[in-house]
This record gives C-alpha cells, structure tokens and sequence, in this order.
C-alpha cells in the first residue's frame, strides 16, 4: 500500500526490511523480500512519480558532473524509471583481481553472481538474451568478422518492461504487506549499541520527522546517495568509514577519431536494431588477454553516426526524438524543411527502419569512434559532505570527478586495435583526432554517463571496503547496502542488470533474518 510519512505516527516500527530508495534496487528488494514473506517497508523521498529532484543538486570540485543532478531522479521508482533499458552484464575480468588496475578485484566470483544476473534478466523481460552475437543472428544484417581474441562482439539488450516502478505500482498499492512511504528522505540513523535500528525521515511538506524502525535496514538509493547516508552517519558506519565517499566511478566516454571510406553498412551495424521483437544495439570490447598485454582498463566501443546540419536524415531524427519528449507532432514539422532537402534519404531511413534497422549515412554524415572506458577503482574521485545545506537542511555533496592517464590510455589502444580492425577488413581507415595525445585536451572532453559506482565498495575485510560480500556493512549489525555504490569495480557494462541482481541476491541472504 502506498502512504506519506506524515500519515506514518511519530516512531513506527514492525517492519521486517526498511528499505531506503524505490529504484530498481530497492524495488526488487522490496519484491523479492514479499515473494519471501517478510513484512517490508520502503521509503521513498520523492512522490509518486519519479522526476529531477532539487535535492540532487551537488557541487562540483573538479570536472563536471551533471549527471548528478540530469542523471537521477527521486519518486517512486526512482531513476529506473529514466533509464532506457539496456540491459548487460559484466565480464568476468571486471570480478577478477588485475595486478596492472590498482584496487581491481571483488569478492565475489562470477559463479556467484551468475544465478541473480539470470534471475535479474527474467525480471527485466531478457532472459533468454545471450548479449553476444547470438542475439542477432536474425538480424537484416550480419556482423563484421572482427577477430574474436582482439574485438569480441557484446550486443547489450534493451527490456521492453525496464520502468519497473510503473510495472508494480498497483501491485505494490495492493500488498498489504508492502508499504510504500512517499515524500519520506531519510535524514540520519536510528542507532544502539552498534546497531542500526531504523531511521529518522523527514518530509518536505512541513518539515515533519519520524521515526521509522525495523528489523533490518537497507539503503538502496544510488551510487552517490548511499555513500552521503553513510558519511552522515560518521562514527556509526564502522571500520570501513575511511572509505566512504572514496572511489567514485562513472562510464566516460569520449569520440576519438572518424572511419573515413567505410562501407554504408557498417554505419548501420552499430545502430540500435530490433531482432525478433527486441531491441539491441551490438557493441565491440577489448579481449581480456589484450586488456592484459596492453595494460588497460576494460572498455567498449561503437560508431556514433554525426548527422551534419544539412543531414536530412539528422533532421528526421532530431525531429522524432522532439516530436517523442514533448508529445507534439509539430516538433517533427518543424523539421521539414531540412527533411525535404534530400528526401530520397529520409525514405530510404524509413524503409530500413520498417526492417528493424537504421538506414545507411547520407552523405552528410561522419562515423564517429566512441569509446567509453570504466575507471580506476580507486582513483581520485570521490563524494564528501559539503558545507552548504539542502532544502530540508541536510548537507550537500561536493562530487570530485576525474579522469586520467589510465582512461586516456586504454582509448589510445582500443582505438589502436579498432583501426588496424577496419582495415585488414577492408572497411575503411580510422583516423584519430589529435587531441587524443593531449592529457589537458582528453580530460576537458569527457563526458560522464550517469553510471555512479564505488562509493561504498564491497571488500572481504574493513581494511579495504565499505561491505562485505552480502553487502552488510563491516562491524554494524542490521545495516547492508545495494546498488552500484558496492561495485568494487564497474566494467564498462550498464549497471542496473548487475545492481537489480545483487539485491535479489540480498534477499535471499536475509530471508533467514528477517
């Protein structure tokens, strides 16, 4: 059943699981908890529809970070419900201790995620997704052959149902056992004896507060909100407080060069396509034995298609994608002009689409290599509590994000490998922009990917994490934290697949507590 916390008494309690955060985190807690039996509340800060949120504002104290703010949402559902649904996991090497990724590692192995990744893919609609080439041998068109031991093929799938929030919500109003509590933003935790107990919420429609308790509690609230709780809560957290806030990852991405002389297809072949029903969109990565020789971090990479201004297949696209945000058709007129200027394209695009895939470039169109790379695990990113306060009085965030050498790097070598790819294939020549040998140059163009990881890292003992392997925080009773803030390394993958995994695999593990 839905509620606002100031519907909720005073000091509430009888909860089995206190879940903070209605993401895809918290949501499939929540669910798997029920299916489980256990009584749970979940506390959500937004309302009943996830959107930006003030309270996500962040400062910055090194490159931008925008996606601190574009990038998450609060309300029922949270930021799964921006998400556009790609759906992946992550390699084996991203478990795996690499003595060249300083910090590399996790403690658990893939034998131990892959039951909950199976299990996250069926709850995501994709769980007979192989995400390899697989996955389009029906497609219009075929792969190129790149060698498999430099360039393996990856094809992230997109789930038709990925807003899990607007999936569940009447089956969540309808559980009597479930209580979602809404304009509730935790504030602090409820403590005794080392021990979290609960917590203490506060609504912003008049500034009440409450006190939630239960059994057990779990934050789920993001790579960036869960480190905040936890930084807040200074002492409290344990002998893993040092580390805390340190290790902020994102998925950086940079364009690094033009294919010139390329066949049309293979402009298409790194479009979005659908394949038996489902959208996917194939991607090349760095072999793991490369990644070693080469002594780089893990990667992946496609073609983005720049449509030029006189693009009249840009023009469809730009207009579409209005058309589809505001939900007016005159978005897409207003790009007729530019559509009428070579409409031979325009249909032909449209004609491909009919067929599941994205037409070929026009002529006014580049091929852009992208390469977007994970991030030194322990780096010098991080998240630290701010001065400055928030509208309910809590302090803020000031995010340090960085990117180095070991990004730069790793674009260098997969870019490499890319174009000496191309051209013993015969599909045209890479030509790498300049600016890729300039450390200043690289790290003014990074763009970060909304992908927040890290900030809690999980870790065997509390001399070099934040929770252990069942994501419950060193030396603190009743207190586990889910989400991509536990990630002692990210990979490249889109992390919800992985994130919504890791909490079935929770539930399971508290189903004997709780």
């Amino acid at each position: 059943m839905f509620t606002t916390l100031n519907e909720l008494p005073e000091r509430s309690s009888g909860a089995d699981l206190l879940i903070v955060g209605s993401g895809p985190a918290g949501l499939a807690l929540a669910l798997a908890a029920r299916e489980r039996g256990a009584k749970v509340m979940l506390l959500e800060s937004g309302g009943p529809r996830a959107a930006t949120d003030e309270l996500n504002r962040v400062g910055s104290t090194a490159l931008p970070f925008p996606g601190a703010f574009t990038g998450r949402a609060r309300g029922f559902g949270g930021t799964g419900e921006k998400w556009a649904g790609q759906c992946l996991p992550l390699d084996d090497i991203d478990l795996a201790e690499r003595t060249w990724v300083p910090g590399s590692g996790w403690p658990l192995a893939p034998a131990d995620l892959e039951p909950w990744i199976r299990a996250a893919a069926d709850l995501y609609e994709v769980a007979d997704a192989t995400f390899s080439p697989e996955d389009v041998q029906a497609a219009a068109l075929p792969l190129p052959g790149f060698d498999p031991e430099l360039l393996p093929w990856r094809v992230p799938n997109y789930s038709p149902g990925h807003r899990l929030g607007s999936r569940v919500r009447s089956r969540c109003a309808e559980d009597a056992g479930l209580t979602v509590v809404l304009d509730a933003t935790v504030v602090s935790l409820v403590t005794r004896s080392g021990r979290v107990e609960g917590v203490i919420a506060r609504s912003r429609r008049g500034g009440h507060e409450r006190i939630v308790l239960g059994t057990t509690t779990t934050l789920a609230c993001g790579g960036l909100e869960n480190a905040r709780l936890l930084l807040d809560a200074g002492d409290v957290v344990g002998e893993g407080s040092r580390l805390v806030g340190q290790g902020l990852q994102d998925h950086p991405y940079w364009l690094v060069g033009e294919v010139v002389g390329a066949p049309p297809e293979l402009g298409q072949v790194f479009q979005s396509m659908s394949v038996a029903g489902r959208r996917v969109r194939p991607k090349v990565t760095l072999a793991a034995a490369e990644q070693e020789a080469r002594r780089t971090l893990n990667c992946i990479a496609d073609l983005e298609l720049d449509h030029g201004p006189r693009s009249s297949v840009g023009a469809l696209k730009r207009g579409y994608d209005a058309a589809k945000d505001s939900r007016n058709v005159l978005a897409l007129l207003r790009e007729a002009p530019a559509m009428l200027r070579d409409p031979a394209s325009v249909l032909r695009e449209l004609a491909f689409r009919r067929k599941g895939v994205g037409g070929p470039p026009d002529r006014h169109t580049k091929l852009l290599l992208r390469v977007q790379t994970e991030q030194p695990p322990l780096g010098p990113s991080a998240v630290a509590l701010s001065d400055r306060t928030d509208a309910l009085g809590r302090r803020m965030l000031d995010v340090r994000w960085e990117v180095g050498e070991a990004e730069r790097h790793t674009c260098i070598e997969m870019a490499d490998v890319v174009g000496q790819q191309l051209e013993s294939l015969g599909l045209g020549r890479l030509e790498v922009f300049s600016w890729l040998e300039d450390p200043a140059e690289f790290r003014s163009r990074a763009v970060d990917f909304y992908h927040h990881a890290g900030t809690t890292r999980m870790s065997l003992d509390p001399g070099s994490g934040v929770v252990d392997p069942d994501c419950r925080v060193h030396g603190v009773e009743g207190l586990y934290v889910v989400g991509g803030s536990v990630f002692p390394a990210s990979g490249y993958a889109h992390p919800t697949l992985t994130i919504v995994a890791l909490a079935l695999r929770l539930a399971d593990r508290l189903a004997t507590k709780v």
